[in-house]
């Protein structure tokens, strides 16, 4: 039912457009321009600069349905030529700014396959004038082919619009107006080539760089090496011609999108391609001259094939929804990238690249695909991986080692290392300042043999442990088969310090690796999965770069480490003291004692026998209080414990110049902490947990040194029967 209302919705929108074109004779329309037989230069090169007076949208809104327009591209080679197309209409879709649409009557335009990827940006209206540039193709493209330009007033406003890159450093001024893109169109995407990528990482890739930053890319596998030779002669441009916009150059990885120039203005300033390239806003990417190579015809969508070639002209400032903008004369830096990658024990290759800022997400790209070109096959393997990152804002150099085994090191490195860049480059990842990168560097080592090891067994002592004295334990590992050695196992001895004070009872020993649940997630940061309790206090969040270097650093963890906790496990309520006992004279009579039944005291502490105090409150005569309560005039007591009339306090208190000491606080009772040592194994990853439960018991008393022991004793000797006497015989 979904696809149903989808497709009455397109049938609809089609037949509305199909109501605006028809072929009955309409109103005519003053035309500003002077039409002429465009047929002659249909396909025919267009020599020396192609000089386009704009038209604007007043003008444009009153041209007639099907007024023959003329479409400069490139085809073959960096000459421009015109192609025939004819004005449909003016489109307003909510954009904020007008779609010219146009529908192309060239034959030979359509004989190989209509409008082509890398065509976005050419310029498009009658002859001699610029009305928009090609921008959006149908989705359901069949000849004749129609499309759709940006008009030249927004990409004009796309100069001067206030990107947010420039808002940090200037007062905000009013933005130009965004939009969307309509369900049936799609945008003529800029081709993005990638030397040196095998066409299976493509998809890889695309998912990887999946979001609103690629909606106008199409990415696509090429030889091409980096644009460096010959030199160019010369930086100007005109409207129609070929350029390459190159997000990273290199020995192996040349990523490099290829549009079409839409006007040139005297100081420089070109605008092209008449979407975005990565919407990236405020950029910094250096500008080629290219060459087309033809069009590849495809069931799909054709595209040019194009190659950049020479060095910069320029460099693209702009990248907004319009279209891109970009200056002449200048070509910015870029962020040096060198790999250097080795398989085995074999040599160390190294490679130098160069990656655009504002796109410092192309780093792990360079890295993954340089190593994937140079290793040449799909195979599991151990990468061992160091990556190294300077700055302009610090001195202070930032270094991490990861270490992952999986069955495709391709993408373990690509995630990885863009999880390193991004904590630094990524404004939204990066809260604690500003990180302009200066030098990467990436170090692969990647060994065949599989650097596992999963905790196989601890053992413990077999007699008695106590307090006081050395632990030794061992631990076991079962190492991954092609990374064992002769005995298959590895085995290390940990001696643990166990002190005097360690409680006697029950007590565990848990033996755990950095990756107790497998190995590291390339997805997730260091430490991402730790459970339990914070280790101590909370450490203060970086306010600049050094202290978010730093905090980097103290998160980074060993994948061979293996950690040893002996802890007590004994309650908390074990480690308090035991309430006082009061003595058996105070507190409740002994049982069977009465009280005296009218609650009487002794003779000696007499109450009176209602229990009422005097009447006059008087107390008796040796602690007698004078009737007005006052203190004695010298502050001193009197000898009867009269307090003075006065209430002043005696001068030798005074005189106490400090106070005594107060008694020191309760100490603090609970169990001792816990035990720790750490160990690493060396080149491995370690995965998984042990525990073991421990019995402490006292230590034997010892035996004082002058008590002698023998060193044998003789077995008891049975004490003999004995001898019945008999009774003596009568007459003996």
């Amino acid at each position: 039912m979904k696809n149903f209302f989808v497709l009455a919705s397109i049938t609809l929108m089609v037949l509305s457009l199909l109501s605006c074109s028809s072929d009955e004779e309409q109103t005519e329309v003053e035309n500003p321009a002077v039409i002429d037989d465009a047929s002659a230069f249909s396909g025919a090169p267009l020599l020396g600069d192609v000089v386009l007076e704009n038209m604007y949208e007043d003008e444009a809104r009153k041209l007639v349905d099907k007024t023959p327009v003329q479409l400069v591209t490139v085809l073959e080679g960096t000459n421009r030529v015109v192609l025939d197309a004819q004005f449909r209409g003016v489109r307003d879709f909510g954009f904020g700014f007008p779609l010219y649409e146009f529908e192309l009557t060239d034959e030979f335009a359509e004989s190989i396959g209509g409008t082509a990827q890398g065509m976005s940006g050419s310029p498009v209206g009658p002859p001699g004038r610029i009305m928009g540039a090609l921008a959006y193709g149908d989705a359901f493209s069949r000849a004749p082919t129609r499309f759709w330009a940006t008009s030249i007033d927004a990409m004009e406003a796309a100069i001067h619009h206030q990107t947010f890159g420039e808002m940090l450093e200037a007062e905000p001024v009013a933005a130009a107006p965004g939009g969307g893109i309509q369900a049936a169109y799609t945008p003529v995407k800029t081709p993005l080539t990638i030397s040196g990528i095998q066409p299976h990482r493509l998809q890889q890739l695309s998912s990887h760089l999946e979001g609103s930053h690629f909606d106008f890319v199409q990415l696509f596998a090429d030889i091409n090496d980096a644009p460096a030779a010959p030199p160019t002669v010369t930086t100007r441009l005109a409207a129609g011609d070929m350029i390459g916009v190159a997000v990273s150059t290199g020995d192996v990885v040349n990523s490099i999108g290829f549009g079409t120039v839409t006007q040139v203005y005297d100081d420089g300033t070109f605008t092209a391609f008449g979407h975005p390239m990565v919407s990236g806003g405020q950029s910094a990417l250096p500008v080629y001259r290219a060459v087309t190579n033809g069009i590849v015809s495809s069931l799909a969508v054709s595209y040019k094939s194009v190659s950049a070639y020479g060095n910069p002209i320029g460099t693209i400032t702009k990248d907004l929804l319009p279209g891109i903008v970009g200056e002449l004369g200048t070509v910015p830096s870029m962020i040096p990238v060198k790999v250097a990658y080795q398989a085995g024990n074999g040599p160390v290759v190294e490679k130098n690249h160069k990656v655009a800022y504002g796109q410092e997400s192309f780093i792990p790209i360079v890295a993954a695909v340089t190593m994937d070109s140079i290793r040449q096959e799909i195979s599991s393997a151990t990468a061992d991986a160091t990556v190294t990152l300077h700055f302009k804002e610090t001195e202070t150099v930032y270094t991490e080692s990861f270490r992952s085994a999986s069955s495709d090191p391709f993408f373990d490195v690509l995630l990885s290392v863009d999880r390193i860049v991004r904590a630094f480059a990524d404004t939204l990842s990066n809260s604690a300042g500003e990180a302009t990168l200066t030098d990467v560097s990436i170090s692969i080592h990647d060994k065949p043999q599989i650097m596992l090891a999963d905790l196989h067994e601890v053992i413990i002592p077999e007699e008695g442990i106590n307090p006081g004295k050395d632990l030794t334990v061992s631990v076991v590992l079962l190492p991954h088969w092609s990374a064992a050695d002769e005995e298959r196992t590895i085995q290390r001895d940990v001696t643990l310090e166990v002190p005097e004070n360690f409680p006697v009872g029950p007590a565990l020993l848990t033996v755990a690796s950095a990756n107790p649940f497998g190995p590291p997630d390339p997805f997730f940061p260091p430490g991402f999965f730790a459970f339990g309790p914070p280790d101590g206090a909370p450490k203060p969040l970086p306010e600049n770069l050094d202290e978010l270097i730093q905090k980097m650093k103290d998160e980074q963890i060993d994948p061979g480490e293996i950690t040893l906790t002996l802890e007590t496990l004994l309650p908390p309520e074990a480690f308090f003291p035991p309430e006082p006992e009061l003595p058996p004279e105070i507190g409740i009579p002994p049982e069977g004692l009465p009280f005296p039944d009218d609650g009487e005291m002794p003779e000696d502490g007499e109450m009176p026998e209602d229990g009422e105090m005097p009447d006059d409150g008087e107390m008796p005569e040796d602690g007698e209080i004078p009737e007005d309560g006052e203190m004695p005039d010298d502050g001193e007591m009197p000898p009867d414990g009269e307090m003075p009339p006065d209430g002043e306090i005696p001068p030798e208190l005074l005189a106490l110049e400090e106070l005594p000491p107060l008694p020191p606080p309760p100490a603090f009772f609970g169990p001792p902490p816990p035990i720790e040592l750490k160990i690493s194994i060396d080149g491995f990853i370690v995965v998984g947990q042990k525990t073991e439960f421990i019995l402490f018991t006292p230590p034997l008393p010892e035996i004082p040194a002058d008590v002698m022991i023998p060193e044998e004793i003789a077995e008891p000797v049975e004490p003999a029967e004995p001898v019945e006497n008999e009774p003596p015989v009568e007459g003996e």
